[in-house]
Order: structure tokens, then C-alpha cells, then sequence
């Protein structure tokens, strides 16, 4: 189990260390810099050892001092005064200008390192295939990146190195001691054992605590985007109190889960805190009968306490150190976990450009299901769709409509059979090139809270304002873009809530005149309409369609007056009703 333990520690290491390799040149940088303190630590106490001993006292400099200073000084005990004083203002300023450069270069690659990884996060979520995200939501993801991301400085950074310098330190101090007062450096050596052995024990129970309080905080924060994503019908139904009850109960329980963590993180620091005042204690009371058997000097007792002091610290600071890591390591496990264990579609080496497809589409034995379902929501399903068709697709709720379109546009693969465009199969095209062959407005209209312009242009970011104007009139949108305060500069507010249903069903037209697509996807687009604004949207959706291959996802037969044909899905099978007049033929296809 020890042994598992460390395996995973050492992973968890180098995978941080594996994600920060651009910034490997800085981390040496800040290694140097961490071993540059240790000797400016070993000078610290040598200015109180010249008062003691040479000052106060009559001991000649210490022999590495003493050859600094010409002859020609002499060695008065003014100089000698003046001598302390000066080194300890030098060792001051040299220590404070290293902690200052320190401090900046490990700010700036930690926040670099948290940045990048932060957008290789979001970029992985981003391309995860959609059926992870219809079926695990988005606020888990959305957590590791914001509270879990961080955690690569906390590993790569301010995981290995600081133990590194530490143990350098420590081993220093040791050295030094030992030239000094052997006895005494084997006596810190050994009060130091008890607490490596503390160290090790403490470490494995409180990576497991820590899992356990992401996880909780990790509920309360998905209360909290779900409340607010929903916030229009939490106000309707007047539940403000109750979602705030049950984010006060999940953050609750994250709070006594922190807490108890705390408590446990407390209870190490007080152990470790009373092993090194035993040690301290110690090698004070023998360093004293040292001095008064005349083996050691008043100042060197001093020296001797100031480098025990400091190797105490390394110890103290791997202890808390390690402890603090195993928060460190429970996020870091999430997040490379959000990258290792969210699939995404995955896109051939070898895979075909495609400039413009003419969008004929064919199922051929295509069988879909979501994890975990007991039934396929498509099965077998065989189907042919010309270049050029306008196929209306209905079904009850549930039946697998847009499981059907997102086939065609491939957010998902088939579990069985394969899907054609233009007699390839859609795996075989680049997965860019095959999402530009598609426009889709749907019921739900995705704005960002940024300009009218920039919301139409979301498709083709490098269209020139005449462009978009121009997409604008198709779609029906310009008379009401004309009238706003800024025009085409207009900021649309959070999800475009400035704009009416059928202001925001004009922009996603519009939007889809600009990116001018071969396959057109139609879900449900007039369905929250009024009859005057449904008819003024079916008059620039007929102008879309034209050239094109559309598929027309809808519950009300008014939008299927315009289709060549309708499928309708029914307990996994498609059956197709063709148009003869007004009267529908119904054919079974698949």
C-alpha cells in the first residue's frame, strides 16, 4: 500500500512536471535561486558570533573573515565592531533582494503555468465529445478548471523544488554543525528521525481528506451555476430561499469536511512544533555544558543554535510542505483526470480536407445509444437524403430527433454502422473542415454577451461589416439592429436578455446566411414564436433553404410546408412520409 502510495505521488510529480515543460528553463531558475539562499542562511548568524566572541570577547575572527581584512586595519575592537555591523547590513540586503527576485520570477511562472493549463482545460472540454457533455454536465469541468487548475504550480513548481532546496539546506546546516560541534550535529541528526518518520505517516491520510472536500465543494459550486443558469425560472416559481438552502447545505458539508482537514493539519503542525522544541532543547543543554567545559565558545553556541534553528526550518518546512502538497495532489489527480478521462472524438491521421460538400447524406446500418440506456434511441437505421433535400424530421419528445442531426454534424459516433457524406464517411474528414459544411438555428438561440456584429459573425470572425449587413437583411434583422442605441455595435447583455425571441431567432439567421453552408439544420426555430413574427422567420428561413440540404426538426406541421419529405422516428426506426399534394405516403426505410 506505502509502496502504491509513493508510485502515485511520483506520477502525480511528473505529470505536473510532463504539463509544464515549456517552462522548464524558468523552473531551473527558480531552483538556482532556492539553492543561492542556503549560503546567504549560513552567513545570517556569523555577524552575532564576531560581537559575542570577538567583540564582547577576546577570540581572534573567524579564520574566513579574518583573511578578508588587511593586516594593515589591525584588529581593534572597533573595527571588529564596525566589521559585524557592515556584514550583518550586507547579508540584510543581499537576502532581501534574493527573496524579492525569488518571489517575482515564481509568481510569474506560477501564473503562467496556471494560465496555459487553465486554457488546455477549457480547450479539452471544448472538443469533449458532446455525448459527455449531454450526459455529465458542464459544472464539474467547469470546477477543475477554475479551483483544480491551479494546483499544477502547487506540483511542478512549489511541489518538488522547495523539498529539493530544503533537503540541501538541511544537509548544509548538518555540515556545518558537524565542523563545529560534532556531537551536537549527531544529535540534531538524531531528534531529526522522529520527524522525517511524522512526515511520512501524516502524508497518506490527508491526500485522501482532501478528495473527499473537492468533492463537496464541487456540489456546492455546481448548486450555484445551476441556479443561476436557470435563474429566470427559479424567480417565476419563487424559489431564491430554497436554492439558497440547498447550496448552504452542500457548502455545509464541505465546511465540515475543510474543517476536519484543518483539524488534522493543526494536530501535525503541534507534533511537529513540540519534536523540534525537544530537539532544540537538547542540543541547547548540551551546546551550554560545551561551553562550560571550555569545548565551545559563547559565540559559537550561538552560531551553532542560529544553523539548528535553520535546520529545523528545512524539516518544519518539508513537514508542512508535504502536508499542505496533499491538497496539491488531490487536485492535480482531478484535473488530469478531466483530461484523461473525457473523451474526444478522435479525427484520422490521415483524414480528408473538404472544401464544400454537395450534402448527400446515407445511414447505413447506424445504431446509437447513450451510456447506460437499456434501449438504442436509433437502431439499424438505413437511410438515403439527396444533395439538395429538405427533410422535415418528427417524432414525440424523446424519440431521438436531435440524436438523428447530431449524427449528421458527427458531435457523436454511431455505436454501430456508419454515417456517409457524399459517399464518405464522415470519420474520414477533418473534423473542422466537416463542422464548416453546417449552419444550425435552433429554438434556443445562443448569443454571447458581446455586439450584434461580433454575435452574427460568431461563424466567419473575419467578415467585413458590409458582410455582415448584408447576412443581417436576409435574415430579417436589420430594420431592428438599425433601430438599437449602437447599431451593429449594439452589446446583446448575458445570452443576448436585451433582445426579444424573435430579435435573438433573426440574429442566428442572419448568422447562418454569413457562414453559408451546404447543410442547413432547422431545430424547432419558430416554435416560441408569435404567428406575425413565425411568418416573418419562415419567409428569410425559405430564402436559407434554398440550395441547400436542410434538415427541419419540428413538433408543428406549419414549418414542414416547405419539405421534400418528413422522417419520423419511432421506437428507433425511422419511417419516411413522402409528399404526394396535401396527402402523406407513409414509407418504411429503416
Amino acid at each position: 500500500m506505502a509502496f502504491s502510495h509513493h508510485f502515485q505521488t511520483a506520477r502525480i510529480y511528473l505529470r505536473a512536471l510532463q504539463e509544464a515543460r515549456r517552462y522548464w528553463p524558468y523552473l531551473g531558475m527558480v531552483l538556482l535561486l532556492g539553492l543561492a539562499g542556503t549560503p546567504i542562511a549560513l552567513m545570517a548568524p556569523v555577524p552575532i558570533k564576531i560581537v559575542v566572541d570577538s567583540v564582547l570577547g577576546s577570540a581572534p575572527l573567524p579564520d574566513f573573515i579574518d583573511r578578508l581584512v588587511p593586516d594593515s586595519l589591525g584588529r581593534s575592537m572597533e573595527l571588529m565592531f564596525g566589521l559585524a555591523i557592515a556584514l550583518s547590513v550586507i547579508v540584510a540586503l543581499i537576502s532581501a533582494a534574493h527573496s524579492a527576485v525569488d518571489w517575482l520570477v515564481r509568481e510569474y511562472v506560477a501564473e503562467r503555468m496556471v494560465m496555459d493549463f487553465r486554457g488546455k482545460l477549457f480547450l479539452h472540454s471544448l472538443k469533449t465529445s458532446a455525448l459527455h457533455h449531454s450526459t455529465e454536465g458542464a459544472h464539474e469541468p467547469a470546477y477543475r478548471i477554475n479551483l483544480d487548475a491551479p494546483a499544477l504550480q502547487w506540483t511542478a513548481l512549489y511541489g518538488i523544488i522547495p523539498v529539493v532546496v530544503s533537503l540541501v539546506s538541511l544537509v548544509s546546516m548538518l555540515y556545518v554543525t558537524s565542523l563545529l560541534a560534532p556531537r551536537l550535529a549527531l544529535v540534531a541528526l538524531a531528534t531529526s528521525v522522529p520527524i522525517v518518520l511524522l512526515i511520512h505517516l501524516n502524508q497518506h491520510r490527508m491526500r485522501g481528506k482532501w478528495h473527499g472536500v473537492r468533492e463537496q465543494e464541487s456540489k456546492a459550486q455546481s448548486v450555484v451555476q445551476e441556479a443561476l443558469s436557470a435563474l429566470r425560472l427559479v424567480t417565476v416559481f419563487g424559489q431564491e430561499r430554497r436554492e439558497v438552502q440547498r447550496f448552504s447545505d452542500a457548502a455545509h458539508q464541505g465546511l465540515l469536511s475543510r474543517l476536519r482537514v484543518v483539524r488534522m493539519e493543526g494536530a501535525f503542525t503541534l507534533t511537529l512544533g513540540l519534536a523540534t522544541a525537544l530537539g532544540t532543547t537538547a542540543i541547547l543543554y548540551l551546546g551550554v555544558k560545551d561551553v562550560q567545559a571550555g569545548a565551545l565558545t559563547t559565540g559559537g553556541l550561538l552560531l551553532i543554535m542560529g544553523y539548528i534553528a535553520q535546520l529545523y526550518a528545512p524539516l518544519q518546512a518539508i513537514g508542512s510542505h508535504i502536508t499542505g502538497q496533499q491538497r496539491a495532489i488531490a487536485s492535480a489527480e482531478r484535473a488530469f483526470a478531466l483530461l484523461d478521462g473525457r473523451k474526444q472524438l478522435s479525427q484520422r491521421p490521415d483524414a480528408r480536407p473538404l472544401d464544400r460538400a454537395y450534402g448527400h447524406i446515407c445511414f447505413e446500418q447506424v445504431t446509437f445509444h447513450y451510456p447506460g440506456a437499456e434501449r438504442p434511441v436509433l437502431d439499424r437505421v438505413d437511410l438515403q437524403i439527396p444533395a439538395g433535400a429538405r427533410v422535415g424530421i418528427v417524432g414525440r419528445s424523446g424519440a431521438g430527433k436531435s440524436t438523428l442531426v447530431n449524427l449528421v454534424i458527427r458531435l457523436f459516433d454511431p455505436v454501430q454502422g456508419r454515417i456517409l457524406l457524399d459517399g464518405i464517411d464522415l470519420r474520414d474528414y477533418r473534423l473542422r473542415d466537416l463542422r464548416d459544411q453546417f449552419s444550425v438555428v435552433s429554438q434556443e438561440v445562443t448569443l454571447f454577451s458581446t455586439t450584434v456584429a461580433e454575435n452574427i459573425a460568431y461563424a466567419r470572425p473575419e467578415a467585413s461589416l458590409e458582410e455582415i449587413i448584408d447576412a443581417a437583411k436576409l435574415g430579417g434583422a436589420d430594420e431592428f439592429v438599425s433601430r438599437l442605441p449602437a447599431g451593429y455595435d449594439t452589446r446583446v447583455g448575458a445570452q443576448g436578455m436585451s433582445l426579444s425571441g424573435g430579435e435573438r431567432q433573426r440574429i442566428a439567421l442572419a448568422r447562418a446566411f454569413l457562414k453559408d453552408a451546404p447543410i442547413l439544420v432547422l431545430d424547432e426555430p419558430t416554435s416560441a414564436l408569435d404567428r406575425q413574427t413565425e411568418r416573418q422567420i419562415r419567409a428569410s428561413m425559405r430564402r436559407l433553404m434554398q440550395g441547400r440540404t436542410v434538415f427541419v426538426i419540428a413538433h408543428q406541421s406549419g414549418v414542414l410546408e416547405d419539405v421534400d419529405f418528413v422522417l419520423r422516428v419511432v421506437d428507433g426506426r425511422i419511417e419516411r412520409e413522402e409528399r404526394k399534394g396535401p396527402l402523406l405516403e407513409l414509407v418504411k426505410v429503416g
